[in-house]
């Protein structure tokens, strides 16, 4: 072994041991696959680099990442090609002239213009001794993978599977307490009908600022629960003064108030993390203003954190402008944020007032449709183009949601955003066929499946009558 050589070797385990510190403090998944790949391919000294994951729901492997690829996923069945050997094998495949394989799939490469010459492909193995999917190196610049490169590749590839199991842990945690928190601001929301979506809509104005102010994820992460959860409070409040269609007595009107403090006490029985234990006071701090004229404590200026502030312009916003609240008539944005620059100063944070109106944060989509009947019977056709394998199904699904607008319902397998797909709705014994376009796939942990959001596309004004129609019949 010559000494360049061997300062080659010190250097190569050096940069592994770095990589996988900067892999192991990596939550994000997709950002972890990047930084995955690309330490690979400039360790392995390769021209590209793709990591395939498994799917044990659909079987197959999928892969979001590979540099300068126009491709945004690839999926095929796990049993197929290089990196499907690589899994079903559990063995590293070093492949010196990729044309003269049998088991290489020129179709990627007709399709990207990329030519592959040589490929060094291993095993993703967790800590279980389970195959999670297989990683992958295109091209050595300098010749063809040898020996030593399958030993770089089998000491990353370790690495790796450990912080992509990690990191898949930390997300399914992560979505699993948002499912949690999205259900009890539901469940809140649905105690009054007038008020539907109201907390996802304040969640949603709150982050966009957030973000827009310069506030780092774990802020951001905070101000978006705690706005999902600013209403948990009313859960203590009566009917007949939640629901009451008028305006509220004096006293009514105390004990509305007094849901704030509900929201606090509710919260502070939850655990949060360190980095989340200011939930309850953004969340029970709403309704204060600046000026110490709010509720239910009274705080003001500095008492009061920039995510509070935040959050008191994005919901005295989205109840001005609800076109939905019995006691008041729906106001236009310009209405809305012409009573928010009033409050600059006294009621409202300036700066905070200025971002909201100056970057256009209040333009989110809002619901304008009804919503109908969430138990549809429903078939969607749908054609899957894996180049290899060209196959089409009618397939049969419940609606879970259901409105003028569009549809959501749930698959065995998720669905590409973006998609058009051809359903037909089964509504009083005749067939509506609708197209639409997935906007939304998301896995639905607890049930194994995903859960699709489909907005409809070029509606006739007579499929438009019968979908409206069911809302009357309800």
């Amino acid at each position: 072994m010559t000494e360049s050589t061997s300062l080659k070797q010190v250097q190569d385990m050096e940069a592994i041991l770095e990589t996988s510190k900067a892999m192991m403090s990596e939550r994000d998944p997709d950002r972890l696959l990047n930084l995955i790949v690309q330490k690979a391919t400039d360790v392995l000294e390769a021209e590209r680099g793709s990591i395939f994951l498994a799917d044990y729901d659909t079987q197959e492997l999928w892969s979001r990442v590979a540099q300068a690829v126009e491709i945004a996923e690839i999926r095929f069945h796990w049993d197929k090609g290089i990196a499907g050997n690589v899994f079903q094998k559990s063995e590293i495949i070093n492949i010196k002239d990729a044309y003269q394989d049998s088991r290489f799939n020129p179709e990627i490469d007709k399709k990207t213009g990329y030519h592959t010459r040589t490929i060094l492909c291993g095993p993703l193995i967790n800590h279980k001794n389970e195959v999670i999917g297989a990683l992958q190196v295109l091209n050595k610049k300098d010749g063809v993978f040898n020996d030593y490169d399958e030993s770089l590749l089998t000491a990353f590839s370790a690495q790796a599977a450990i912080a992509i199991e990690n990191a898949q842990l930390y997300q399914e945690l992560e979505l699993t307490f948002k499912s949690f928190l999205k259900t009890m601001a539901s469940a809140i929301d649905a105690r009054d009908p007038t008020t539907a979506g109201h907390s996802e809509r304040v969640a949603r104005y709150s982050l966009s600022l957030a973000k827009a102010m310069g506030f780092n994820e774990t802020e951001q992460k905070a101000i978006d629960y705690a706005a999902l959860l600013h209403d948990i409070g009313k859960i203590g409040v009566r009917d007949n003064v939640l629901l009451k269609p008028g305006r509220l007595t004096p006293e009514e009107y105390e004990q509305m108030k007094n849901h704030v403090v509900k929201t606090k006490e509710i919260l502070e029985n939850m655990f949060f993390s360190r980095e989340l234990r200011e939930i309850p006071h953004i969340a029970s701090s709403h309704h204060e203003k600046i000026d110490g004229s709010g509720y239910p404590t009274g705080l003001k200026g500095d008492n009061l954190s920039r995510a509070a502030k935040i959050m008191a312009i994005a919901d005295v916003y989205d109840a001005l402008v609800a076109t939905d609240r019995p006691y008041k008539k729906a106001m236009t944005s310009e209405e809305a944020l012409a009573i928010l620059e009033q409050g600059k100063g006294t009621h409202f944070d300036q700066e905070i007032v200025d971002v909201f109106k100056n970057k256009k944060l209040y333009l989110i989509e809002r619901r304008k449709s009804d919503r109908l009947d969430t138990n549809i019977l429903m078939d969607y056709f749908i054609t899957i183009d894996k180049k290899q394998i060209s196959e089409s199904a009618i397939i049969q699904a419940t609606t879970v949601n259901l409105s003028t607008s569009g549809l959501v319902f749930s698959s065995k397998r998720p669905l590409a955003i973006g998609a058009i797909l051809n359903t037909v709705l089964h509504i009083a014994g005749q067939d509506l066929k609708i197209q639409g376009k997935i906007i939304r796939s998301e896995r639905i942990l607890s049930h194994n499946t995903y859960n699709n959001a489909i907005e409809f596309i070029g509606l006739m004004p007579e499929q438009n009558k019968i979908l409206a129609g069911l809302s009357e019949t309800k």
